[in-house]
């Protein structure tokens, strides 16, 4: 992230400047800091969740960075809501589906077989191991509502006729595990 550097009123921005065509002028970009701040809380979980949808590394990145660009374009009316997260999560998963990739991750199977807001707890929860206050946190929900989202996708998956469900939710688990072991170098 740029250098900060103070406003007017006393708060920190962000500048990052935009190189525009040849024969142009530079202009500099300022993002308000509790945008900067909040792109610094949640850009390492929006990562991973989009990792674990999208098979390509640069797939995820770039539509987690539009998902940030789109919601930088709207920050003023985000934070007049009363769910910031929840704007900036459905925002998230907008530009995951319009990724224009096949849905060829274990994790990304899971929305085919059940309610996108269930998938969305269990693969936060379940597969990346957010606390549920956590996963409340980044859904914009409350704890409660998480904690039922897991419950019912624990039924699901109990259910006799879930085999589909139980196979794909076997495969984005064992997935999790050898990401997570290569990442800390653990096995």
């Amino acid at each position: 992230m740029p250098p900060a550097s103070p406003t007017a009123d006393g708060s920190v921005s962000h500048t990052t400047p935009v190189h525009p065509p040849l024969g142009e002028q530079t202009i500099t970009v300022v993002l308000p800091a509790d945008f900067a701040a909040f792109c610094q809380l949640h850009h390492e979980v929006y990562q991973l969740f989009a990792q674990h949808l999208l098979a390509h590394h640069d797939t995820a990145s770039d539509a987690v960075q539009r998902a940030l660009g789109d919601l930088a374009a709207s920050w003023t009316q985000a934070l007049a809501g009363h769910r910031t997260n929840a704007i900036a999560w459905k925002a998230l998963t907008h530009r995951i589906q319009r990724a224009h990739t096949p849905a060829n991750t274990p994790a990304s199977a899971l929305y085919a077989l059940v309610p996108a807001a269930e998938a969305d707890a269990a693969v936060l929860h379940r597969i990346m191991g957010l606390s549920v206050m956590a996963t409340a946190d980044t859904l914009g929900t409350e704890n409660a509502t998480v904690t039922s989202l897991l419950a019912t996708f624990d039924r699901r998956l109990a259910a006799t006729k879930a085999a589909a469900l139980r196979a794909c939710w076997r495969a984005a688990s064992h997935r999790s595990t050898d990401y997570i072991s290569r990442r800390t170098g653990r096995s």
